[in-house]
């Protein structure tokens, strides 16, 4: 699995409203309007065993991403990572009807697992069933010569994510093998901005199975 690592900063209306002025002036973003299906076995077991499968859909596409061992630390996230698109030639059909597509997860989820190690998960009889699901714009800003203190290039994305029950969270995301080092650089940029942010203490998932009374005891925070 490919370890994925992002700086999280969640941010209020007022600093999301600002940050984003800002960031206008700086690139054109591109959008990406993401609904995100949560997926698990029938007995919960992804969930029990600190792992998460997603069908996120954006436009025709299909992305499907198992997630595990997760840990978020000054809101800089280090988790396992396994994604594949479903949306290929031949199975474009699948965005138009979310059942089929959750049967091929079924399929690509047994070979994963073959490969992860989630021994907790043990086997399983192919059936997923969806948990609930988020919808989120993203707004994903190139930044060719970086920021301040960060001459590097970058992409920021701003997140504005909906949770069932009309629960809002405003985030600012930025996927960076050296994360734990630019984390200072960005933090020290947006207090210029007087943009004031926290470190995310958990993800969106997270939060997600929180606000449905879903998260175990024993669940890695992803």
């Amino acid at each position: 699995m490919a370890t994925e690592i992002e700086i999280k900063r969640v941010l209020d209306a007022a600093g999301y409203a600002r940050l984003q002025a800002h960031l206008d002036t700086l690139a054109s973003p591109r959008r990406h309007e993401q609904v995100n299906h949560y997926l698990d076995l029938a007995d919960a077991a992804l969930n029990k065993a600190g792992a998460m499968l997603r069908l996120r859909v954006v436009g025709d596409r299909l992305v499907l991403t198992l997630k595990a061992r997760s840990s978020v630390s000054d809101g800089v996230l280090r988790t396992q990572e396994l994604e594949q698109e479903l949306t290929t030639e031949e199975d474009k059909a699948f965005w138009q009807h979310l059942p089929v597509a959750w049967q091929q997860a079924a399929i690509r989820l047994g070979d994963w697992l073959d490969t992860t190690g989630l021994h907790a998960v043990g086997t399983h009889d192919g059936t997923l069933v969806e948990i609930g699901q988020t919808l989120n714009l993203r707004l994903a800003y190139k930044l060719p010569k970086g920021i301040p203190g960060w001459p590097h290039a970058l992409t920021l994305e701003l997140d504005h994510t909906q949770f069932p029950g009309g629960v809002e969270r405003l985030e600012l995301e930025l996927e960076h093998p050296d994360a734990a080092e630019l984390a200072p650089v960005l933090n020290a940029w947006l207090t210029g901005l007087d943009v004031a942010t926290s470190p995310a203490t958990e993800t969106k998932y997270a939060q997600f199975l929180r606000l449905a009374g879903l998260k175990t005891t024993n669940a890695a925070p992803l």
